[in-house]
């Protein structure tokens, strides 16, 4: 597939992605609920649409992989930011925070790499 067509795939997977998960969020009650069904959902979806149409199903399944290893860094991340910016303030516990995404997302990245 050209270039001009995969970028043409990705723009229109992307929007019509974008368009129903903006549809679910709009239905979804309570409103603050409405942010999980923002664009992330539709942009991992639309590229790995693209990415199974260009280079096949062995790495739609390794970028997978990565968007579960990174979900599970960033609940670690958000679990710990909260005890660790109570406890050593706003910019110790970020870092601290941010450390401990690395790690688990490192960690995950060593075992399923």
């Amino acid at each position: 597939m050209g270039e001009v067509a995969t970028l043409a795939v990705r723009g229109l997977c992307g929007g019509l992605l974008v368009m129903a998960f903006a549809l679910v969020g709009e239905i979804v009650s309570p409103k603050r609920f409405a942010g999980i069904f923002a664009a992330g959902p539709a942009v991992a979806l639309a590229g790995m649409a693209v990415t199974l149409v260009t280079l096949g199903p062995a790495d739609v399944a390794k970028a997978a992989y990565g968007m579960i290893i990174g979900a599970v860094a960033l609940v670690a991340y958000c679990a710990s930011a909260v005890s660790l910016v109570r406890r050593l303030g706003a910019v110790a516990g970020t870092v601290l925070a941010v450390l401990v995404w690395a790690a688990v997302a490192g960690l995950g990245w060593v075992l399923l790499g």
